[in-house]
């Protein structure tokens, strides 16, 4: 199907649309692949749709954002597009008889589901990176909970509780002080409740940060901060969530740039452990934190932090990529001084690591890692 439309500026024509003095056709498939054609061009300075958002792709909602971004990448730069199953996020990439097809926004051929599964079952990415020579907690694996419990009396001070394999912070239980038995069978549990097998780790102080890397590139680098709300002196702590929850960057699935608070077992216990619950009201600008894991996808925080760190980080990242012979991957490092060479712990490599975050950051630049991603699919286009 064609559609013409009067415009007042134009682009360099791609196999989606032609330019003739002050009229532009478009040719698309059905009406929701014409809206997000128009919502790429009106972005691009031609003024011919306005999108309710910069971030989601009209028509396209009901994809994760990360996919929406690679499709609106592949828009811009005149690849065809067709979504082959949106349940399981599988999208096919056409230009001219090259093909490529990708899963979850970067799951591509690139990758092999070998490299996926070690990067999925963290207590063997810990084993490959420390005979690597890179650094990585010390701690133990256990596969039940009486296992997991007698290991109480051995703890460190400060120490982590996580599923063996799971992603988006799933499950993850962080103690920075003592634990009681009680909280510990508490993280226990939960943690059990995904996977059968836990991991306990020893805490691994610093800054938390999440490093994109593609190839032999870092493309990104996050700061998240955790789940949190700041005190006002008159709501409770259940309405301030509800309140930062009104923020339309923040949505359910990874439709958007940041995820919703919620209040569950673990938000519970973290806040048990600093002796107040959801209905507490907090003095004004009081910080709590919901969370200690700085997932985005549990509700955090994302600040861009790509031109402050040290390339001696960026280089850790990248053996970490080499060392799971991935091309893609996120890896979450711990760090005392990103400026410079210091202590740093690998917490975990992320084998389908969150593009949104890095496009949309709640402060900082914006990094287009999906653009990155289209070059590595099609280098011919550029």
């Amino acid at each position: 199907m064609e559609k013409i439309i009067k415009v007042s500026s134009s682009l360099e024509n791609t196999v989606h649309w032609r330019f003739e003095g002050e009229f532009l056709t478009v040719n698309y498939q059905s009406e929701r692949e014409l809206k997000a054609i128009l919502a790429v061009l009106s972005r691009q300075g031609v003024p011919v749709f306005e999108p309710a958002n910069d971030f989601q792709l009209p028509g396209y909602e009901n994809l994760e954002l990360s996919t929406q971004n690679v499709l609106s990448d592949a828009i811009k730069y005149g690849i065809y597009f067709e979504v082959l199953d949106e349940t399981e996020q599988i999208v096919k990439l056409t230009y001219g008889e090259h093909t490529e097809y990708v899963k979850q926004g970067n799951i591509t051929r690139f990758d092999s589901a070998l490299s996926h599964a070690l990067m999925e079952n963290k207590s063997v990415t810990k084993k490959i990176l420390s005979a690597a020579g890179l650094s990585v907690p010390s701690g133990f694996e256990c596969h039940t909970i009486v296992q997991a419990l007698s290991y109480f009396e051995q703890l460190p001070h400060a120490f982590v509780v996580k599923p063996k394999s799971t992603n988006f912070g799933l499950g993850i239980s962080i103690f920075k002080e003592k634990a009681s038995r009680v909280d510990y069978e508490k993280a226990v549990r939960i943690a059990f409740e995904y996977d059968e097998t836990i991991l306990v780790e020893t805490y691994a102080h610093g800054t938390e940060y999440r490093f994109y890397v593609q190839g032999n590139d870092v493309l990104a680098v996050l700061e998240r901060f955790p789940a949190n709300v700041v005190g006002d002196g008159s709501h409770s702590v259940e309405e301030l969530v509800a309140i930062k929850n009104e923020d339309n960057r923040r949505g359910e699935n990874h439709r958007t740039p940041l995820e919703k608070i919620k209040l569950g077992d673990i938000e519970r216990l973290t806040m048990s452990l600093q002796g107040i619950d959801e209905k507490t009201v907090l003095k004004t600008g009081q910080r709590v934190f919901l969370r200690e894991n700085s997932n985005i996808s549990t509700g955090g925080d994302s600040i861009d932090r790509t031109d402050d760190v040290s390339d001696f980080y960026k280089q850790i990242a990248i053996k970490v990529a080499r060392a799971l012979d991935v091309t893609i991957t996120g890896v979450d490092i711990i760090i005392e001084d990103l400026t410079r060479e210091s202590a740093y712990f690998i917490i975990e490599a992320n084998q389908n690591p969150m593009m949104q975050m890095h496009l949309f950051p709640a402060v900082g630049k914006s990094r287009r890692v999906t653009a990155h991603l289209i070059q590595l699919l099609f280098p011919e286009v550029f």
